[in-house]
């Protein structure tokens, strides 16, 4: 990162991206937002805590302290003559997470290292002790979890109550770091925090209220397609809540609210005749309890500008090789999945959209000379067929020569002779929403492909040497139990020209057309617990004269049976879809080097020293299940809606009063 003297010569403008989130590459939207604003003569410096919070973590001093901290606090549950339910928790969390402190320096190493990065038992090794980190950061932080797409409560979702405890209690396992990196920033006049990911929440809230106290006379603002989500769906009362954190919430794109807002916030003249014609920001009305948006504004991609990653310094990421992201598009050209509400696809207010062809090239070679990338993920929700072809042809013509991926739709245009040109112009791993593997239930998700298209398409793309990645999920409303076993004969006849795959469970999204008319699939109610204020995590009920579909029990062994054929892992490792080391993998090996098994890391070894202080007096093993038996009686009635059929109870204070009355 750019250090403090760099940072107090700006003009106070700053963009921060807050953990939890995937530290091995930077996510495009702020380089984006700042590249545009360059364009328009605006300054604003970039900070990723993301990644620098992750060196935090990893620092001698971090692990020292925090296995002192669990030392203590393990003699301090096993001094006591008995334990409540709430502390046998904490207790079997505190005794297995403080064999597993440690230097996790070497972790880090591997993944950086090009030769140990590419030795799969190493970074099988590595992967384990990140894995172990996040173990003994639950425990610190109990009752809250965290890996590098999750941050949460043991069973709750966030709500304010919820959020108020984890900054009043200090439970962010980056305090420390934030009070640092804030006391650099200097005097800012504004602050921009983009809130891209569920994961996030948490440590964004937290940050909004260390920087209310350190800079009280600071514009703070939210963006991102996750606060977008929260605003277009969540109740106006916690609309309004959010204003106790921030000054503003900046809705769907970001370009052109920035460019009016940050001009007038250097300015004198602040009336709020003029922030209320800003496009897209939404802030408090002139009377008490409103709110005021100024009008809606869909961004042309012609204005767009090249990512100026330029803050971000790319080698200090989790990898050995550099990778930038590239947004070409916008949006998705088909827009009519049941289930999907990915960005803003289903918001009905952004079309799909394109950087001209010519100038997309023209980015992705600046990028490359800037920062000697080879490698990019053009992330975007799809690109349409007949763009991927002109840019496969210009990216020949200029003779650049880079790797990419991609998501991609099953199209009939995807002929072999343009899949071999995609791989000539660079292209070497594609994911496809497959989603089911039986043809009425494709119909039922308005997919427009069949099982025929999917094998030959995927066979164009597998021949064409381009590695194929499918992500499918079981139980659509509809699906019977038949059609879901479909899905995972389709994988596994298929899976020698298959190099990766994912077979999830549905879940309901807002804004989804399932969710906006879910009578159509069969749903008798749709509702959300007591505690998802932020309405990010619907549930329902399937009307009663609908067949059942498959059970993911039922399924499991088929799942199993396939997947011991593969390596497969979960975001961001090596073996998931679509991450940065999948990808570096897939080069260095090949198409086929997640379709057989990897050697298993070795018997992982406790490390010497870090053994129990004391003998532990009260027994694990009954202290988990001792926990299971209650999360099981009470996530059976706390998930299940009320009487009023539009809420379940769960939520933090539920939780703790059910704990209280066991």
């Amino acid at each position: 990162m750019k250090n403090s003297q760099q940072t107090k010569q700006g003009n106070g403008s700053f963009l921060i991206f807050p953990p939890f989130a995937d530290p091995t590459w930077a996510y495009v939207g702020l380089p984006a937002l700042k590249g545009y604003l360059r364009t328009r003569g605006i300054s604003v410096a970039l900070r990723d805590y993301n990644i620098e919070g992750l060196y935090f973590l990893l620092a001698g001093k971090t692990m020292e302290e925090w296995r002192q901290r669990l030392t203590e606090r393990f003699q301090a549950l096993n001094s006591q003559p008995g334990l409540t339910l709430y502390e046998q928790m904490e207790y079997r969390r505190v005794a297995e997470a403080l064999p597993l402190c440690r230097d996790f320096a070497a972790c880090l190493s591997v993944m950086r290292d090009p030769r140990q990065f590419y030795h799969k038992k190493k970074y099988l090794r590595a992967r384990d002790g990140f894995e172990d980190l996040f173990q003994v950061l639950a425990a610190v932080c109990f009752p809250f979890r965290f890996s590098f797409n999750r941050a949460d409560h043991l069973v709750a979702p966030w709500d304010f109550n919820l959020l108020d405890h984890y900054t009043a209690q200090q439970r962010s396992p980056f305090d420390a770091f934030y009070r640092q990196q804030l006391g650099e920033l200097g005097q800012p006049r504004f602050i921009g925090l983009s809130l891209t990911f569920v994961s996030q929440i948490p440590e964004t809230f937290y940050l909004c209220r260390l920087i209310r106290e350190y800079f009280p006379g600071c514009f703070l603002m939210l963006g991102g397609p996750c606060i977008d989500q929260i605003m277009r769906n969540t109740s106006e009362e916690t609309a309004r809540g959010i204003f106790a954190y921030v000054d503003a919430v900046g809705l769907q794109e970001g370009e052109k609210t920035l460019e009016q807002l940050l001009p007038l916030l250097n300015g004198e003249n602040r009336e709020a005749a003029r922030f209320a014609a800003i496009p897209n920001l939404l802030m408090k009305g002139t009377t008490d309890g409103s709110l005021r948006r100024g009008p809606s504004l869909t961004f042309d991609l012609a204005e767009a500008a090249t990512p100026d990653y330029g803050d971000l310094e790319p080698g200090r990421y989790l990898a050995p090789d550099r990778l930038l992201l590239y947004s070409p598009t916008r949006g998705c050209y088909w827009n009519k999945c049941s289930f999907c509400s990915y960005g803003f696809n289903q918001s009905g207010r952004h079309a799909y959209r394109e950087i001209p062809v010519e100038r997309a090239v023209s980015d992705l070679r600046a990028m490359q000379q800037e920062f000697g990338v080879k490698n990019f993920y053009l992330s975007c929700d799809v690109l349409a067929p007949r763009y991927a072809f002109a840019l496969a042809e210009r990216i020949i013509q200029e003779g650049l020569d880079i790797r990419w991926s991609t998501d991609l739709r099953i199209e009939p245009s995807y002929t072999p002779e343009r899949c071999r040109l995609l791989h000539q112009a660079g292209l070497r791993a594609v994911a496809f929403g497959i989603e089911s593997g039986a043809d009425r239930v494709l119909r039922l998700m308005n997919k427009g492909t069949d099982v025929s298209l999917i094998r030959r398409i995927n066979r164009n793309f597998h021949e064409a040497g381009i590695a194929t990645s499918w992500m499918t999920f079981l139980n659509h409303p509809g699906e019977t139990r038949q059609e879901g076993g479909e899905t995972l004969e389709l994988i596994d006849r298929q899976s020698g020209m298959v190099d990766q795959f994912i077979a999830g469970e549905f879940n309901l999204t807002p804004g989804s057309l399932i969710f906006c008319h879910p009578g159509q699939y069969g749903i008798a109610s749709v509702y959300h617990t007591q505690g998802d204020v932020f309405r990010l995590f619907p549930l329902f009920n399937m009307a009663a004269n609908v067949s059942p579909g498959p059970r993911q029990e039922e399924l499991e062994e088929k799942i199993e049976t396939i997947s011991q054929r593969y390596h497969l892992d979960h975001y961001p490792w090596a073996g998931a879809i679509s991450t940065h080391h999948s990808f570096l993998y897939l080069l260095h090996e090949g198409q086929r080097v997640f379709a057989k098994p990897w050697p298993p890391p070795g018997k992982k070894t406790r490390h010497k020293g870090n053994a129990l202080p004391l003998h532990p007096k009260f027994s694990l093993a009954d202290c988990q299940r001792r926990e299971q038996a209650f999360m099981n009686r009470y996530l059976t009635e706390a998930l299940q809606p009320g009487k009023n059929g539009l809420q379940a109870p769960l939520s933090y204070d539920h939780f703790h009063n059910a704990l209280r009355h066991r």
